[in-house]
């Protein structure tokens, strides 16, 4: 898979982001399409922009919003900061994905020890990030095999996840490959991206970022993501242990070559099923 150029790139995290708030408004002030949230914004700011159909062109992302689209859309929507969804994402996904690696800390609800883990836990219904350093925090290792833990119970059980479970299996997984590229490290990372994978093959993930208008978008980036650490990191490609031959299938669907069996052995925690 094709490293896709830089200026590919920002046209399509504007576009992410552009269709994403726009789908989220849509629900939010109950319009059904374009024209319909077209009507509703012409009411609220006394303007005119139904019949030139302007607003169609945001709505399937071929046009990013300017920033006086922005400021408008933050000023009438009572319910929703525009910027702060624009430029973080829902449930801060855009920055898990795309802020400076020493920024996800704040982001990764595991770090906390014995409160967090759990993915039923109060802590995940909030989307706000945590302080930079917390006394309880755990090390990343212990982390990301808490985490999965958790992820592999939620799978094997069916039970639905939250898009904040999302942004924290991207957090982990950009952090260990930040980690890794600086640094051989001893924490096992075989499983990091089957995570990110669970979290969005999830049903209840998979219909909120339907409803957003980005799964392809978010799935296709981070399989982009995935196929790039394994050819620029030999460390990273063993501890997955994938064959070259298999690297489109695994990309796609990882828990077909690493099974969960396979993992739970990896992980080695006492409560395995």
């Amino acid at each position: 898979m094709a490293r896709p150029k830089r200026t590919d790139t920002e046209a399509l995290r504007s576009r992410m982001r552009t269709v994403a708030l726009m789908q989220e408004l849509a629900r939010r002030v109950g319009a059904d399409n374009p024209n319909q949230f077209a009507k509703w914004f012409d009411e609220q700011a006394d303007a005119a922009t139904q019949e030139s159909g302007k607003w169609r062109h945001n709505f399937n992302g071929n046009r990013p919003l300017s920033t006086q689209q922005l400021n408008w859309l933050s000023k009438l929507s009572e319910s929703l900061d525009a910027h702060a969804m624009y430029q973080d994402g829902p449930s801060n996904l855009w920055r898990a994905m795309w802020t400076d690696p020493r920024d996800l800390w704040t982001l990764c609800r595991t770090r906390l020890r014995d409160t967090c883990a759990n993915l039923d836990s109060p802590v995940w219904l909030s989307d706000a990030p945590l302080s930079a350093a917390h006394p309880n925090d755990r090390c990343l290792g212990d982390m990301l095999r808490e985490f999965e833990g958790e992820l592999l119970l939620a799978e094997a059980y069916g039970v639905p996840l939250r898009l904040g479970h999302l942004t924290e299996a991207i957090a982990l997984y950009r952090l260990y490959q930040f980690t890794n590229s600086i640094a051989r490290i001893n924490i096992d990372g075989g499983g990091i991206y089957r995570c990110v994978r669970m979290c969005t093959d999830n049903h209840a993930v998979r219909a909120e970022l339907d409803v957003l208008g980005v799964y392809e978008l978010v799935v296709s980036e981070l399989a982009a993501t995935e196929a790039t650490h394994l050819a620029a990191s030999p460390t990273y490609r063993a501890s997955v242990s994938i064959a070259e031959a298999d690297i489109d299938v695994y990309l796609q669907c990882p828990d077909i070559l690493i099974r969960e069996s396979q993992r739970w052995e990896a992980l080695q925690f006492d409560w395995a099923p």
